[in-house]
């Protein structure tokens, strides 16, 4: 995955699914997503239906996790450096996290039932192991990418034995990201 100038992207959500329709989900697993310098890291992170996971605060403030989407919707009280039970992600969707304290955290967490997923790389790059031969659709999503939804899937043609490579070039600029910021007198909690 590129951007409009060729430029690899980091923390695209890839996913790849079969066109026959017969591949298994990925089966669920168990994640991170930390919490440092008054974000989440990695902004960005792919799940399979059914992964567990965990947020930790290696923050130097506490943080009062949460999300309202409808594939999940939980809130972690606050805390600092404990940790909570992990959260099961058991419906696909994209789950929006924020922090009650400090709003400029975001973080994403894109959970599906494609067999095959991942996010990119520095250099946009993300290498899928296991694939067996056949016809795939490859989907990519990110919270920056401004393109049309329908420029954002490519179907590939996967030939046994044979290693395959798909492109994407996007067409339109990046949606700016904000940059966390300590607000004057922010609390430390």
């Amino acid at each position: 995955m590129v951007d409009r100038r060729g430029q690899g992207l980091s923390e695209v959500v890839v996913t790849v699914s079969s066109e026959s329709g017969v591949s298994k989900p990925a089966a669920g697993g168990h994640a991170v997503m930390d919490q440092l310098n008054r974000a989440f890291a990695p902004g960005v992170i792919a799940v399979s239906v059914g992964t567990s996971v965990d947020f930790p605060n290696n923050d130097t403030v506490s943080h009062q996790v949460y999300s309202f989407s409808p594939a999940k919707r939980f809130q972690l009280p606050l805390y600092k450096g404990k940790s909570h039970e992990p959260v099961l992600f058991d419906k696909p969707g994209l789950v929006v996290l924020g922090c009650n304290i400090h709003d400029q955290m975001v973080g994403y967490i894109y959970v599906t039932d494609a067999p095959y997923f991942g996010t990119t790389q520095e250099d946009g790059t993300l290498k899928l192991k296991g694939m067996a031969a056949g016809k795939y659709k490859i989907t990519f999503w990110s919270p920056l990418i401004a393109d049309a939804p329908e420029q954002l899937t490519m179907n590939v043609q996967v030939e046994e034995g044979n290693a395959s490579a798909a492109k994407l070039q996007l067409t339109r600029d990046l949606r700016t990201r904000p940059e966390p910021r300590p607000r004057h007198g922010d609390w430390e909690y």
